[in-house]
């Protein structure tokens, strides 16, 4: 997979809990950091991403650090206020999560060892016409950009259904 999924479902939780009347500045942190967020699994470190796929997209593994975030929110509870809060940081958390059942949608056939080190069974929801990308940076060639377009195609619905569902609900709270 390539990042365009991953940024587009961060986006897409990111509408969905982006404190009301906020500075551009801030907006901009908050949709920068949830698609940073998303991508967390990927990240290129030593043992981790796709040197350590079975680490890195771990549900357990990811639990550990997300908890480790969340102790810190609540031992600094002026940083949890200024991010907007116990809900931005639960939607962070699953801007995070959802880059593991995104992983497990592609065609490679493989899925993701979400259960290690418990177990090693892989979670396989593969959907026919979402193509693996080769580890960035890869030369740009028709078939990235093929695959490229397909995920933005198909993952950009779920930012415009955020933006519809938020302008509906900010009107019917007004």
């Amino acid at each position: 997979m390539t990042q365009v999924g991953h940024a587009l479902t961060g986006t897409a939780v990111a509408v969905m809990c982006l404190p009301r009347n906020i500075s551009p500045r801030y907006k901009f942190i908050h949709f920068t950091a949830f698609i940073a967020l998303s991508l967390v699994p990927d990240y290129r470190l030593q043992n981790w991403g796709h040197d350590r796929y079975d680490i890195s997209h771990s549900i357990f593994v990811n639990l550990i650090f997300i908890c480790g975030i969340i102790v810190l929110l609540t031992i600094f509870k002026g940083m949890r206020r200024q991010i907007g809060g116990w809900s931005v940081v639960a939607a962070g958390a699953l801007a995070w999560l959802s880059h593991l059942l995104l992983d497990s949608f592609y065609n490679h056939g493989k899925g993701i060892a979400i259960f290690w080190p418990v177990s090693k069974m892989r979670l396989v929801l593969p959907i026919p016409w979402l193509s693996v990308a080769h580890p960035l940076p890869p030369p740009v060639t028709l078939e990235l950009m093929k695959i490229l377009l397909i995920e933005l195609v198909t993952f950009a619905p779920l930012v415009l259904l955020a933006v519809l569902l938020r302008k509906r609900g900010l009107q019917t709270h007004e």
